[in-house]
């Protein structure tokens, strides 16, 4: 006999009106990523069959949200036209679920900490049970907003609603965590005879326990550590629940051989990568699609988002966006790299400097207090303090393009578009309206040209004197 068919139910069409928010509620950031995408990952190991995302009529905006989490496994989105409850939603994802479904797993979209353990394990109790349902539950030490299990002897007999609870349910501190695993057959016989009967007005799911109860079919519990259970209703919850996983991240990470200075006070999204023995110091923000390799140096008070970041590089009290910062790299302190900039291996980006859309080459240096946008850096190249590329011409931006071992003086403004060629060099306080062939050396306001003067770090005549005789 072969496995039965589990079909998982993902509950998303609430509209979060406690949020307070534009955003759907399942769309909500945790910790780099919405809270659906939490919830779909730890599914992704099960074995099942389908899985099945029931919206609101804002089905086009989570589908192109979750996208991009490029999750395994295909999983198709049903509209829930009008918000009626819980059952309702249900109902529509049973409409939708293969015939052939034979346990229908049932979550709540905005429960980003539930574990793909905890989930497997109530598959499994029941299986074993042949249950009618299983409902997933906790013991909380303050139950408030969370419906109350309410037990007869060993066995759940119903769930009750806080708002609907009388004062001695209220006490009942075990929880529904809005987590079921269901018989498909036996939820499909009673779903239709739940009522609306309550304080909301809604259809409730929780109601279908009693509902099965009623008709012989076996109902059981499935206990949970209650941290797992934690759903999204406020922005308080939001920032409980990311605090959780990025902690988590951080205990991951320290176990796969990178060193966390204090996790207390450092913030690692649940998307970012990081090679062993790198350095992470107190107030990073690591955000993003962001990857450190191995033996990098990052913070303390850094900001790294949606980038890459080389190994044995080292990027103290920065902002980093979009860019790539290639091995054995400085970036700080005080430093913001812009999207689209990328640093060569051993380049450097000093002290108050901003670089924008620009490349710095192989061992080139940006030392300080200057701007680099639109521009592009060979390899061995010095730019002086105050230094401006001026990229843009009052209608579009203008590029700059500096060839190798090029020195760049103090306060030098490069009025793009405009050309340095190998080994030019400028003047302190030059401006640079023209091309500068190599060689030549710029100075003045505007610049004027002086010819064979420029390679001011003598790289020239050091690869041009003559080998040593050999013996």
């Amino acid at each position: 006999m072969g496995q039965a068919r589990v079909t998982a139910v993902v509950l998303a069409a609430g509209d979060g009106k406690r949020m307070k928010s534009s955003v759907p509620k399942v769309l909500q950031m945790a910790a780099g990523r919405p809270l659906l995408a939490h919830v779909l990952s730890a599914l992704d190991p099960l074995a099942l069959d389908d899985r099945i995302v029931v919206c609101s009529r804002r089905i086009e905006e989570i589908k192109a949200a979750i996208a991009p989490e490029d999750l395994i496994g295909d999983v198709s989105y049903v509209v829930q036209e009008t918000p009626r409850g819980t059952a309702d939603a249900v109902r529509v994802a049973l409409e939708a679920a293969s015939p052939h479904s034979a346990v229908l797993l049932v979550v709540q979209g905005a429960t980003p900490l539930l574990s793909t353990q905890t989930l497997a394990a109530l598959l499994e109790a029941h299986a074993e049970r042949s249950a009618g349902v299983t409902v997933l539950t906790a013991l909380m030490q303050d139950p408030t907003g969370y419906g109350r299990v309410i037990r007869a002897g060993e066995y759940p007999t119903r769930i009750v609603e806080e708002r609907d609870a009388s004062p001695e349910e209220r006490e009942v501190r075990e929880v529904n965590a809005g987590v079921y695993a269901f018989d498909a057959a036996a939820l499909g016989s009673v779903l239709s005879q739940v009522d609306r009967e309550n304080s909301q007005g809604e259809y409730y799911l929780p109601d279908v326990v009693e509902l099965l109860r009623s008709q012989g079919h076996s109902v059981h519990a499935e206990r949970t550590d209650p941290g797992e259970i934690v759903g999204v209703k406020t922005r308080a919850h939001l920032a409980l629940v990311s605090k959780v996983v990025r902690r988590r991240a951080c205990e991951h990470w320290m176990l796969e051989g990178v060193t966390v200075v204090d996790p207390d006070v450092t913030y690692i999204d649940s998307t970012v990568t990081i090679g062993r023995d790198t350095i992470v110091h107190p107030f990073t923000f690591l955000e993003g699609a962001t990857h450190i390799d191995e033996h990098a140096e990052i913070g303390p008070h850094t900001r790294i988002v949606d980038s890459s970041v080389g190994a044995g590089a080292t990027i103290c009290y920065s902002v980093v966006l979009s860019s790539n910062v290639g091995s054995e790299t400085s970036v700080g302190p005080f430093t913001s790299l812009r999207p689209g900039t990328r640093l060569e291996q051993g380049a450097k980006a000093g002290s108050f400097v901003e670089l924008k859309n620009s490349v710095l080459g192989p061992g080139s240096k940006v030392n300080h207090l200057s701007y680099v946008g639109d521009a592009r850096l060979g390899a061995g190249v010095n730019v002086g303090a105050g230094t401006v590329t001026c990229n843009w011409d009052g209608h579009t931006k203008q590029e700059t393009v500096i060839g190798d071992d090029a020195y760049i003086g103090s306060d030098t403004m490069l009025v793009a578009p405009v050309t340095l060629g190998d080994r030019a060099a400028t003047g302190a306080g030059a401006v640079v309206t023209k091309d500068v062939p190599e060689d030549a050396l710029a100075v003045g306001a505007p610049a004027r040209l002086l010819l064979g003067r420029g390679d001011r770090m003598g790289r020239k005549a050091r690869t041009e004197e003559p080998e040593e005789p050999r013996q």
